[in-house]
């Protein structure tokens, strides 16, 4: 059986509504062990910032190719009920415009509240179980919908990334949800909505992150194992695959840094090397 059959009509009528769903425990932790399982020699072998396997930005470890060391994230990516879920929100067919898994190697005072501000859905899938001491998304319902006026905004000075102080927004009295659940939930949400990240102690949060978007939108290039690629159907093949855009950022960078990257990701060598050489002196996430 499908993995994402349980999705309803009633989870669309949610996500359009409140712009995000939390389904807890979805994934079955056999499945979740699997892609643990392939992805951890690639975070305990890295050797160096390299897109190919892995790579360190401040308090990030990510594996962006997740295509190129497990099959069975491709299949929970690519799961056909899901795609079917994907076709009635999007009301045309869906692509996959990113699929890459994040580990997080230190403790952060957290990221404000902030939003993605663009078309399409985001989904988490929480490798290791949500909880406030490892780091756990907050989301203000509805605020998909909102228009923020320019007013409100704040500019943070490191990564120019815009922030909102809640409190003086216009939805500070809007319903907030936070990620709950064990191993294996599932967060859908529209990439426009505000979110936040708490402060947290404790490193070691495991999230493998996807976004979709309708066909014919521009999305990553994809590395993939053939023989990965052989063991998927025409209509996965074709979400997958889907790549429409103009200009796109290089797919492979001898640094985890892309200097055609936009905001946090746009970081200069000498930052990276920073970054790395934190991360084999101080990490404590590195061999979990």
């Amino acid at each position: 059986m499908s993995i994402f059959s349980s999705l309803s009509k009633d989870h669309l009528n949610k996500l359009n509504s409140d712009g995000v769903i939390i389904i807890p425990n979805l994934i079955p932790e056999s499945t979740i062990d699997e892609i643990k399982k392939d992805t951890s020699s690639w975070f305990k072998k890295i050797s160096f910032n390299n897109r190919i396997s892995s790579y360190v930005i401040n308090s990030n470890q990510w594996i962006e190719h997740v295509g190129l060391c497990s099959l069975e994230s491709l299949k929970v990516a690519l799961d056909i009920s899901f795609i079917d879920f994907l076709k009635e929100y999007f009301m045309n067919d869906p692509s996959l415009g990113a699929i890459s898994v994040q580990k997080k190697i230190f403790s952060e005072k957290g990221i404000p509240l902030h939003s993605d501000l663009g078309d399409g859905l985001s989904v988490f899938i929480y490798l290791t179980k949500p909880d406030k001491k490892f780091g756990i998304t907050e989301f203000v319902k509805k605020t998909h919908l909102c228009k923020i006026d320019k007013s409100f905004q704040t500019q943070n000075k490191i990564d120019d990334a815009t922030y909102i102080d809640l409190d003086k927004s216009p939805f500070s009295e809007k319903d907030i949800i936070k990620t709950h659940g064990g191993v294996g939930t599932v967060v859908i949400f529209h990439r426009s909505i505000w979110h936040k990240l708490p402060k947290f102690n404790n490193a070691g949060r495991e999230i493998l992150m996807l976004r979709y978007f309708k066909k014919n939108t521009p999305s990553n290039d994809h590395l993939v194992k053939n023989s990965f690629l052989k063991q998927l159907t025409p209509i996965q093949k074709q979400v997958l695959l889907e790549n429409s855009a103009e200009k796109i950022a290089p797919s492979i960078s001898e640094l985890g840094s892309n200097k055609e990257s936009f905001g946090v990701y746009k970081i200069p060598d000498w930052k990276m090397y920073l970054y790395f050489l934190k991360f084999k002196l101080f990490s404590k996430a590195k061999t979990s």
